[in-house]
């Protein structure tokens, strides 16, 4: 017999394949149960509705993702550094994750619970992201611009581009590791950047 964690796994699996490929307006309590082979009573009995389903996976999504960057983060060489975070990017603007992001954020706009659990999330991603930031160049804890608000503009620029991507999925990260690689060289190469 199959246990309701099974249930629930196989149900975030393929909510997952489907959120990704197909975006949140299209995926259907419906489409997620027909893909798991399971009921909509199994459905219910795992999650509230679309929306717990969808944080679940946009957690488990920035949590994979945090532990990718901050691997590519502990790299010394800072040109492969620097290679590696693009091609993560690149990856992630393919994944369909911004568009899933995007389409949610609008979604849940009129839900002040869910509005308020995106932005603990986006908090979150802002902390982990200052915490590397700091492990990776202690010197910029001295700086005269906060490390927070070094990893809120980084934030702000991903965001802007996944947003761009949605909207033009022709649209690359090229542009901005140009500026990288150009900031990079004026500053050295030194392995604590």
């Amino acid at each position: 017999m199959v246990s309701q964690s099974q249930n629930r796994a196989r149900l975030k699996a393929c909510a997952r394949q489907l959120l990704l490929a197909d975006g949140y307006a299209a995926t259907s309590i419906a489409k997620i149960t027909g893909a798991a082979g399971l009921t909509t009573g199994a459905y219910y009995s795992n999650f509230d509705n679309k929306a717990q389903l969808t944080i679940e996976l946009l957690q488990d999504l920035q949590a994979e993702n945090q532990q990718h960057v901050e691997a590519i983060l502990a790299t010394a060489d800072v040109g492969a550094r620097i290679n590696a975070l693009q091609a993560w990017v690149e990856t992630i603007l393919a994944s369909g994750w911004p568009r899933l992001e995007l389409e949610f954020a609008l979604a849940s706009r009129g839900d002040a619970g869910l509005v308020e659990q995106e932005g603990h999330r986006n908090h979150a991603a802002t902390r982990a992201l200052e915490k590397s930031l700091e492990q990776l160049a202690p010197s910029l804890t001295q700086g005269p611009v906060p490390v927070r608000r070094i990893a809120e503009i980084i934030l702000d620029l991903g965001y802007g581009l996944a947003v761009r991507t949605v909207i033009d999925p022709t649209v690359t990260s090229d542009h901005l590791f140009e500026i990288i690689n150009i900031v990079a060289g004026l500053v050295g190469t030194p392995t604590a950047m």
